[in-house]
């Protein structure tokens, strides 16, 4: 039977026990969970609060193609790689392995080009070797796998939770970065703009064919992104849809009820963890030091200081068809 428990927005639903996965040849360890969505959205803080649990093992962004060290044995091709079923042989058994912690140690090995680099790859290996002999849940924490995150339920039986992020605060954060976008890792992917991305084609063949500033880029990527997360919320209301900013504001009560719907233990020590995670004495804004530290209620509105007016009314406009399905006027 199913069963629906409501959370702290009318948006935002669970269901278990849905039917319609299909399992690949091979099985994960335990039922995975996939933390992704927008990237700079919060997915890492939510990925590292959750594997504070016990039994919980964590892998950092498979998807990703700007590292030297990576969890995948085969990366792929572009940002934001799109796997469905008519692509999803040539990634079906990377994803296996990679769930399973077989970490590429060789190829890693190969691609040291540092001192960071050779703690990385030992520590990694460890914590896989670990992880493995323990039978640990994995948790893949990916926003880049947002557009494959439908296969990548189907095929693994995933628990999906889907981080979103106003666009302001996800532009901002972007500018802060200086993080700019090909857009043809889009148009390079027939399959994702047919798919999911084809009310944005002509936008996107524009911002390939002109330069535009990293605001104007953050704004339309945030459109792909969320348009994308609407999809998923109309096709796959058993997945956990969570806004950052609720997040933020409530960090114990909100992390408690995703323990509670992952069927995770929620203990004292956790709790710690998620307190000194979000702690009003924490920097609004990260240290290399404490890169999972920061005063996250501060941080909700810290968009306001990093963007123009000119910025903010940009990013309005261009976002408001999409930004209205998950935020109110009073949230700007």
């Amino acid at each position: 039977m199913e069963k629906t428990i409501p959370m702290a927005r009318p948006w935002q639903y669970v269901h278990q026990n849905d039917g319609n996965i299909c399992m690949p040849v091979g099985r994960p360890i335990g039922k995975p969970i996939l933390v992704t969505g927008g990237h700079r959205s919060g997915s890492t803080w939510v990925g590292r609060m959750i594997s504070a649990a016990p039994g919980i093992g964590y892998i950092h962004e498979p998807f990703n193609i700007g590292v030297n060290i990576t969890p995948n044995p085969r990366p792929f091709d572009a940002w934001f790689q799109y796997i469905q079923p008519g692509n999803a042989g040539d990634y079906e058994e990377v994803l296996l392995q990679i769930l399973n912690y077989h970490y590429p140690l060789w190829r890693n090995t190969t691609r040291i080009r540092s001192g960071f680099d050779v703690i990385r790859v030992l520590r990694d290996q460890v914590d896989s070797t670990v992880n493995q002999l323990a039978g640990k849940r994995p948790l893949v924490k990916d926003p880049i796998a947002i557009f494959s995150a439908e296969w990548l339920y189907r095929s693994f039986g995933m628990d999906v939770v889907c981080m979103i992020r106003h666009p302001a605060a996800f532009c901002a954060s972007l500018k802060i970065k200086g993080w700019r976008f090909d857009f043809r890792n889009f148009l390079g992917q027939p399959l994702l703009m047919e798919e999911y991305l084809e009310p944005f084609h002509a936008e996107i063949e524009e911002y390939c064919s002109f330069e535009k500033n990293v605001v104007e880029q953050g704004a339309l990527l945030w459109n792909c992104i969320h348009h994308t997360i609407q999809v998923y919320r109309q096709n796959n209301p058993c997945w956990l849809y969570l806004r950052h900013e609720d997040l933020s504001a409530d960090p114990v009560n909100e992390f408690r009820a995703i323990y509670e719907n992952l069927g995770l233990s929620f203990t004292k020590g956790v709790r710690r963890v998620i307190e000194k995670s979000s702690s009003s004495r924490n920097p609004v804004e990260v240290t290399g030091r404490d890169r999972y530290k920061r005063n996250s209620i501060a941080n909700i509105k810290s968009w306001k200081s990093r963007l123009t007016t000119d910025e903010v009314r940009l990013i309005k406009q261009k976002t408001e068809k999409i930004a209205c399905l998950f935020y109110d006027d009073e949230d700007w």
